[in-house]
């Protein structure tokens, strides 16, 4: 029986690019066309590589004196001979090379089934995430309802997300290899999912109980939420490297936190605090007590008083105002 030798050209994600059937005991690898596979790499020398058996039967791979060298899986080593098992991996110059012989066994084939449970799963949160913001609308509605107060919102939502999905499908396609389309979304309609649901709590307790707390945190914690959704997409593309993962989505997300909760700091020192929500609901949703009149007016009667005294007091400090305020003395 003829002995056969398969070369396969391998992608950086372990895809076959191209399968050469060379016959014979021995097989020549490089870039001249006096070779049984020529591979188009610059990196590769005109007679890279040489196939052939050891003294046991073995394959071995020998490298024929290159500039490049010959290197198997990931080591940095330069090896000058390499013995094969078939499913070793070998890099000459930029291209990467699996040897195997005729009788190379295979595993058996995969049933053939499709994906139905995650687009269901996918149909069911993003129906939930619909019927979430067109009932906060309308609760929030202080007009007559119109159609293009509930079509404008969910249009732009739907178009974000498929831009993030579509985003994330890119990048698992660039680094994996694979789309893994189906998983990208069932990721981000989670997110979206747990997003809606807790923005609407968040809302919801923060009027009802008139807290500005819990308005300040809600924005905080849409990033802790952003960087868990981010690593779950960064873990479909690939499960390597999961702490420097995680580590680089949460310094990011605590920066966009620190320059937020600076930002709403120097706000404040600016303008005061504000007193009123960004968001009503219907009065029956409101849970702390109404003030009545006599204590709001007499508030307002304090408050009065005190700007009353503030304005016949002179500033304090050298330099009067301009002194207080460019930091000038009166000396």
């Amino acid at each position: 029986m003829e002995e056969v030798i398969w070369i396969e050209v391998l992608s950086r994600h372990r895809e076959v690019l191209a399968r050469h059937r060379c016959r014979g005991p021995v097989v020549t690898i490089g870039r001249g066309y006096s070779n049984d596979v020529v591979v188009d790499d610059p990196h590769v020398a005109p007679a890279h590589l040489l196939i052939a058996r050891d003294e046991s039967g073995a394959l071995v791979a020998e490298d024929l004196g290159t500039t490049n060298g010959l290197f198997v899986e990931r080591r940095r080593e330069r090896l000058q001979r390499v013995r094969l098992d078939g499913d070793k991996l070998i890099h000459i110059g930029g291209t990467t090379l699996r040897i195997r012989e005729g009788g190379q066994p295979v595993a058996p084939e995969r049933p053939f089934h499709r994906n139905t449970r995650s687009w269901i799963a996918a149909g069911i949160m993003g129906t939930a995430i619909i019927a979430i913001d067109v009932l906060w609308i309308w609760l929030g509605e202080t007009n007559e309802p119109k159609v293009t107060g509930y079509i404008s919102p969910l249009f732009g939502f739907i178009m974000m997300t498929l831009v993030w999905i579509a985003g994330w499908s890119i990048l698992t396609r660039i680094f994996a290899g694979e789309a893994r389309f189906e998983r990208n979304v069932v990721v981000a309609l989670a997110g979206l999912l747990i997003y809606s649901l807790y923005n609407e709590v968040a809302d919801f307790a923060a009027f009802s109980f008139a807290s500005r707390t819990i308005a300040s945190f809600q924005g905080m914690l849409l990033w802790v939420l952003l960087a868990a959704v981010s690593f779950a997409h960064l873990r479909i593309i690939g499960r390597t490297r999961l702490k420097l993962k995680a580590a680089a989505v949460t310094a990011l997300a605590l920066a966009v936190i620190g320059v937020q909760a600076l930002g709403e700091s120097e706000a404040r020192q600016t303008f005061g605090q504000s007193d009123a929500l960004n968001r009503l609901l219907p009065p029956a949703l409101r849970m702390a007590p109404v003030r009545d009149w006599n204590s709001f007016a007499t508030d307002i009667e304090v408050t009065r008083r005190r700007l009353d005294e503030d304005r016949k007091t002179e500033p304090s400090g050298p330099g009067g105002f301009f002194g207080a305020f460019f930091g000038v003395s009166d000396d």
